[in-house]
């Protein structure tokens, strides 16, 4: 990976798990998490996570470079 492609990365996390409902049906629900910001979304149904990934995009256009000699010594909280 060069230089300019890991400035402009991003870093998540994702958990999913299975949820029955009321009716016995098994929908997935998940948590998604901007390491560098530490934004937390959750969602239910695959369909949900794309528009929520961009959504978490758009509001962290920048993410900090932690590899940068400029960058904080310890990223998260």
């Amino acid at each position: 990976m060069n230089e300019e492609s890991q400035s402009t990365s991003h870093l998540f996390t994702l958990r999913v798990w299975p949820e029955e409902d009321e009716e016995g049906t098994v929908r997935w629900r998940g948590k998604l998490r901007h390491v560098t910001s530490g934004d937390v979304r959750h969602f239910r149904g695959w369909a949900a996570l794309i528009p929520l990934l961009l959504d978490m995009l758009r509001r962290h256009p920048d993410p900090v470079d932690f590899a940068h000699p400029d960058a904080p010594a310890d990223p998260l909280p």
